[in-house]
C-alpha cells in the first residue's frame, strides 16, 4: 500500500511538472504586479466593484508624459524627440481634437448655459442683453470661434470657456500645452496597446522612456521630463519582486545548504533535502497556476520563504537516523503520527491567511499549504526508499548535542519563578506601549521617486484622484444626470473656499434635459432685446433664428462621440445593483486636492442630502475594513491558544503544558518586543503570530514525541534556524506587507526556540 501511496504521488508530481513546463512561456503573463489586486473586494457592494473596476481600467492603459525646456520652441522639438523614441511600441497618441469641442455641441448650443449666464439671463434687462450682445458684435473676434449671428450673447463661449476649465491643458499648432510655473509644458497623452502588467512590453516601454529622457536632456540639460501611469508602477514591482525573489530564494536556499551539510556532513543529505524542496516547489506553483487566473508577484516572493519550513520534515526525520541502526521502517511507523501532527498544525496556521477578505493573501494561503503538503507528502512517500539503513553522527553534531543537551530546564524553584516573574513585569510594559495601525497605506508602498513623480505630473495637469468620490445611482440616466447637478451645486461652495481643487463629472460635459429646457425657457427673455438688436444693425427679420437650434442633447448622442472618451468611465451605464435586483443606471464624480479629513466628513454629509448619492472613501473604507479583521482573527488567536491543549491532551496528557506554554510566552514577548520597538499592532501581526504558533507548537510536539532528545534538539535547532533564514530575509522585502510578516515571524520563531527546550523534561 505505501508502495502504490508513493508511485501515485509520483505520478502527480510528474504531471504537475509537465504542466508547468507546458505553460511555463505563458506563466510570465500571468503574475501579477498591481497592487491593487492584493486589496479586499466589497462583494456586498456590486455597483461599487464595477466603478472601481471601470476606473481601473480606464487607468491601467493610460500613460502621461510632461516635457518642458527653456523656451517654446525647444519644449516642441524635446517632444519631437519624445515621439520618435517612443514610435514602434503601438502607442495611440491622444490628441488636442477633444480639448475643443465647439463642432460636436454646436448643434446643441440653446440648451446650453453656465451657471453664471443662467443666474444672470433670470434678472437681466432688455437694455443689459441688447448691450452684452451689441459689444460682442463689435469685437474683433467671440469666443466661441462661431459667426457671432450663431452666438449673439456669447453663451455658447462661456460654455465652451467652462469647459476648458476642466484642464489647463491648451491646444497650441498640433500640441496640447500649459504653463506652469512659468514654464512652458507639452503634454503627451498615450494609450497602451495592451495591459500596463504585461511583463515583456513593461520592459520595452521603460527602456524607451529612459532613452527619450536622455535625449531631451542631450537638447536642455535644464529640461523637465515627467512621467505617470500604472504601466511604470507595475514594471518598477515587478523589478522589485524579481530582485526579492533572487535575494530570499538564493539565500535561503544557500543557508539550507550550508546548514545541512555542516550539521550532517553527507551528500545524501542533500539530495534529500532537494528532492523535499522540488516536491514542495512543484506543487505550490502547480497549485497557484491552476486554481488562480493571475499569481501575484508577491504571492511568490513569500513563497520561496518558505524554503525554511519546507526542510524542518526531512531534518527531523534525519535526526531521528543519526546513528540508529533500527530498520528503517520499523522508525518510520513510530515517526508517521508525529509527522502527521506537525504537518497540521502549521497547515491550519497558513490557512487562517484565507480567513481574510485580501485576495493576495488566499493566494499566499493555497501556495503555502500545497507547499508544506508537497514537502511533507515527499518526506512520507519517498524517504523510506532513499535513506540508508543508518546515518553516521557527524563529527560537527556532536558537540551541538551536548551543548543543547545543557539547556537550562525549568524547576519548581524560587530562582525560576523571579526570573518568571521579571519576564512578566518586562512583557508587560512593552505590551502597555503596543499600538495599533491599520492603515492600509502603510502596508503597500510604491517606489518613492515614482510616486513623487506621479504626483508632479497630477498637479500641473489637475488630475482628480480615485481615492475618495461619490457614486451616484438612480432609475433613469436623465433622473442620474439630475442627482449630479444637485450634488455638484451643493460641491461649489468647497470649490470656492478651496477645500478641494475641484470635480470632474458626466453632467459637466452632458447637461441633463431638465436643465437644457431650462436654458430654452430663459432664452425666450431675450425676444425683445433681438428686436433692438436687429433695428440697431438693421437686420432682416427672422435674424435670431439662426441662433436657435433645435437639437437636445442625449446621453446616447454624448457617449457615441469622441468628445465622451476622456470621461466615459465616469458613466457606468445600466447594472444591477444586489443579486436579483433591478438594474439601475451609476456614475462617478471624482474630486480634485481634497484638502483634509474634516472636508471628506464634510463631503461624506452630502451624500446623505440627496437621494441614490453615496461616498466612498476607499483608503479609509478598506483600512476600517483591517481593523475588523484584525480583531476577528485576534480572536481567532486566543481560540487556537485555548483549543490547542484539548487537542493535544488525548496524546501528551499532564505534559501538554510544556508544549503550550513556551509558545504562548513567545507571543506575548512578541507583542511586547514590538511595544518596546514602536512596530504596530496590525492584520498582518495577528497572522505572523499564528503562523508562529503553528511552528512553535511543531518543535513543542517533536521534542515531546521523540525520547532522544539530544538527536530532536539538534533537528529542531536546525529547523528553527532555517526558518528564521528564510522570514528574516522576507523581513528584507521592500514590501512592506511582506516586511512586517517576515519581522513578526522572525521574532515569534526565535523566541519559540529559545523556550521550548527550557520547558522540556529531563532524560
Amino acid at each position: 500500500m505505501h508502495r502504490l501511496l508513493a508511485m501515485l504521488w509520483l505520478a502527480l508530481l510528474l504531471g504537475a511538472a509537465c504542466y508547468l513546463i507546458a505553460g511555463w512561456r505563458d506563466s510570465a503573463g500571468r503574475v501579477d504586479t498591481d497592487l491593487l489586486a492584493l486589496l479586499p473586494r466589497d462583494e456586498r457592494r456590486p455597483m461599487l466593484e464595477t466603478a472601481l473596476k471601470a476606473l481601473a481600467a480606464q487607468g491601467e492603459r493610460q500613460l502621461a508624459l510632461l516635457v518642458s525646456a527653456r523656451d517654446d520652441a525647444t519644449t516642441r522639438r524635446a517632444a519631437s524627440e519624445v515621439r520618435e523614441a517612443l514610435a514602434g511600441l503601438g502607442l495611440t497618441e491622444q490628441g488636442a481634437g477633444a480639448v475643443f469641442p465647439g463642432d460636436f455641441y454646436f448643434p446643441y448650443r440653446q440648451g446650453l448655459l453656465t451657471v453664471a449666464d443662467r443666474e444672470w439671463l433670470a434678472t437681466a434687462t432688455p437694455e443689459a442683453a441688447t448691450a452684452r450682445a451689441l459689444n460682442l458684435a463689435y469685437a474683433l473676434f467671440t469666443p466661441s470661434n462661431v459667426p457671432w449671428q450663431s452666438d449673439p450673447y456669447g453663451f455658447f463661449g462661456d460654455w465652451l470657456k467652462s469647459l476648458g476649465e476642466a484642464t489647463p491643458l491648451r491646444p497650441s499648432n498640433g500640441e496640447l500645452m500649459l504653463e506652469h510655473d512659468g514654464r512652458p509644458y507639452v503634454a503627451l497623452t498615450y494609450a497602451l496597446p495592451q495591459s500596463a502588467f504585461a511583463g515583456d512590453f513593461q520592459q520595452k516601454l521603460v527602456a524607451r522612456l529612459d532613452a527619450a529622457r536622455d535625449r531631451v536632456h542631450a537638447l536642455d540639460p535644464q529640461a523637465h521630463f515627467l512621467a505617470a501611469g500604472v504601466v511604470l508602477h507595475a514594471a518598477a514591482a515587478a523589478r522589485q519582486a524579481e530582485g526579492e525573489m533572487s535575494l530570499i530564494g538564493l539565500g535561503s536556499l544557500l543557508g539550507t545548504f550550508f546548514l545541512i551539510g555542516f550539521v550532517f556532513q553527507s551528500a545524501r543529505a542533500l539530495k534529500l533535502i532537494a528532492v523535499s524542496l522540488v516536491s514542495g516547489t512543484v506543487a505550490a506553483l502547480f497549485a497557484a497556476f491552476l486554481l488562480f487566473e493571475r499569481v501575484h508577484a508577491v504571492t511568490l516572493v513569500f513563497g520561496v520563504s518558505l524554503i525554511g519550513v519546507a526542510v524542518d520534515y526531512a531534518i527531523l526525520v534525519f535526526a531521528q537516523h543519526l546513528g540508529n541502526e533500527e530498520p528503517v521502517w520499523e522508525r518510520y511507523r513510530r515517526l508517521l503520527p508525529t509527522l502527521g501532527m506537525v504537518l497540521l498544525t502549521p497547515a491550519l496556521a497558513y490557512l487562517a491567511l484565507a480567513l481574510t477578505p485580501f485576495p493576495g493573501l488566499k493566494q499566499m494561503a493555497t501556495f503555502a499549504v500545497c507547499g508544506i503538503f508537497g514537502a511533507w507528502a515527499s518526506v512520507v512517500c519517498f524517504y523510506p526508499y532513499l535513506l540508508p539503513a543508518t546515518l553516521p553522527l557527524p563529527g560537527n553534531a556532536g558537540p551541538v548535542m551536548r551543548l543543547l543537551a545543557r539547556w537550562p530546564r525549568w524547576r519548581n524553584t524560587g530562582k525560576c519563578w523571579g526570573l518568571a516573574l521579571c519576564l512578566a513585569a518586562a512583557m508587560a510594559g512593552g505590551l502597555a506601549q503596543l499600538r495599533t495601525n491599520d492603515d492600509i497605506r502603510g502596508l503597500f508602498s510604491g517606489n518613492a521617486t515614482l510616486m513623487a513623480e506621479h504626483r508632479q505630473v497630477a498637479d500641473i495637469l489637475h488630475l482628480p484622484s480615485p481615492a475618495q468620490m461619490f457614486l451616484l445611482s438612480a432609475d433613469t440616466p436623465e433622473a442620474l444626470l439630475q442627482n449630479e447637478e444637485a450634488l455638484i451645486e451643493r460641491l461649489r461652495p468647497f470649490v470656492a473656499a478651496n477645500r478641494i481643487g475641484g470635480y470632474e463629472a458626466v453632467s459637466r460635459w452632458l447637461p441633463s434635459e431638465a436643465r437644457q429646457r431650462q436654458a430654452r425657457v430663459l432664452r425666450e427673455r431675450l425676444r425683445v432685446s433681438n428686436a433692438r438688436i436687429g433695428e440697431e444693425l438693421e437686420l432682416s427679420a427672422g435674424w435670431d433664428e439662426e441662433a436657435s437650434s433645435d437639437g437636445v442633447l442625449t446621453a446616447d448622442a454624448w457617449l457615441a462621440s469622441p468628445v465622451s472618451m476622456p470621461f466615459r468611465a465616469l458613466w457606468l451605464g445600466a447594472m444591477p445593483d444586489g443579486e436579483g435586483s433591478a438594474p439601475r443606471h451609476a456614475s462617478m464624480v471624482l474630486l480634485k486636492s481634497l484638502a483634509d479629513r474634516d472636508t471628506a466628513a464634510a463631503l461624506a454629509g452630502l451624500a446623505h442630502a440627496i437621494p441614490g448619492v453615496e461616498w466612498v472613501d476607499q483608503t479609509r473604507e478598506i483600512s476600517a475594513l483591517m481593523a475588523r479583521y484584525r480583531e476577528l482573527l485576534t480572536q481567532t488567536l486566543l481560540f487556537a491558544c485555548l483549543a490547542v491543549p484539548f487537542l493535544l491532551y488525548p496524546f501528551f496528557g499532564r505534559r501538554v503544558w510544556r508544549i503550550v506554554v513556551p509558545v504562548l510566552i513567545a507571543g506575548g514577548a512578541t507583542l511586547a518586543v514590538m511595544g518596546y520597538l514602536g512596530i504596530p499592532l496590525q492584520l498582518l501581526s495577528i497572522l505572523a503570530l499564528l503562523l508562529t504558533l503553528g511552528m512553535g507548537i511543531d518543535y513543542a510536539i517533536f521534542l515531546q514525541a521523540r525520547q532522544t532528545h539530544a538527536h530532536t534538539l539538534l533537528a529542531t535547532t536546525l529547523a528553527a534556524s532555517l526558518t528564521l533564514l528564510s522570514f528574516g530575509l522576507l523581513a528584507l522585502s521592500g514590501t512592506p506587507a511582506l516586511h512586517a510578516l517576515g519581522l513578526t515571524v522572525t521574532l515569534g520563531v526565535a523566541l519559540s526556540w529559545l523556550l521550548t527546550p527550557v520547558f522540556m523534561q529531563k532524560n
